[in-house]
């Protein structure tokens, strides 16, 4: 169920029954929050979410842990959505503020602007799956939304609209600009300093997937 906005004295009512639990929001932090509820697209297939259900994470606010909660990512809407324990029947928006980040297990969703060259900014919340003192990789989201289609014949049927959610991914060293970067073996031996090391850590740890990438960073890292 949705409300785009909900009144103080709703806002009272939950914050209160939400305390009583052992693992609740912050009271200052649930002030800020904005009930959801329906879906607007329901009308289109797919879904925009990265995460198919809430996942377990944590909030903090300027580094510092402030609490457990739920989440999962509305891409089209650029929105994390948080619930207090994932049977909770609403979910709510989190504050789109740079102090907090929202940490799962493999990635940390924050906010802000990261200039591409050629390309401007990429703003809003992004993936950010390694940070280091020498290296930020990060992936930004967006969603693809296909326009539907009317039957061409009698006989065939139409297409509804259509969503899908995708990943672009970037990576910075030593602080210069983030260039994007494909999860493949050559756009990061491109970025990275070729090195014999390397060159055989690729030998034995094919580039597939976003963890391997991650490894390879580790890896990078702990050689200079």
């Amino acid at each position: 169920m949705t409300k785009s906005i909900v009144s103080i004295y709703f806002m009272v009512l939950v914050t209160s029954s939400l305390v009583a639990q052992n693992d609740p929001l912050e009271e200052i932090n649930f002030a800020m929050l904005i009930q959801m509820t329906g879906n607007s697209d329901k009308d289109i297939v797919g879904t925009p979410y990265l995460e198919q259900k809430f996942m377990p994470g944590l909030i903090y606010e300027n580094g510092e842990k402030k609490q457990n909660a739920y989440f999962r990512y509305n891409v089209k809407d650029d929105q994390v959505e948080v619930k207090v324990v994932p049977n909770q029947e609403e979910s709510y928006l989190l504050p789109r503020e740079q102090k907090y980040s929202y940490r799962l297990k493999n990635y940390t969703y924050e906010l802000g602007d990261f200039k591409i060259p050629g390309k401007g900014f990429e703003k809003g919340f992004v993936a950010n799956y390694y940070e280091s003192e020498n290296i930020k990789f990060i992936g930004k989201p967006f969603v693809k939304v296909s326009k539907a289609q009317p039957a061409k014949t009698g006989y065939g049927e139409a297409k509804p609209a259509s969503m899908s959610t995708n990943i672009k991914y970037y990576l910075s060293l030593k602080g210069e600009d983030f260039k994007e970067v494909n999860i493949k073996e050559k756009d990061f031996k491109n970025m990275l300093k070729t090195s014999s090391k390397i060159d055989a850590y690729l030998k034995d740890n094919k580039i597939k997937e976003v963890d391997d990438a991650v490894k390879l960073l580790k890896y990078y890292d702990s050689i200079k």
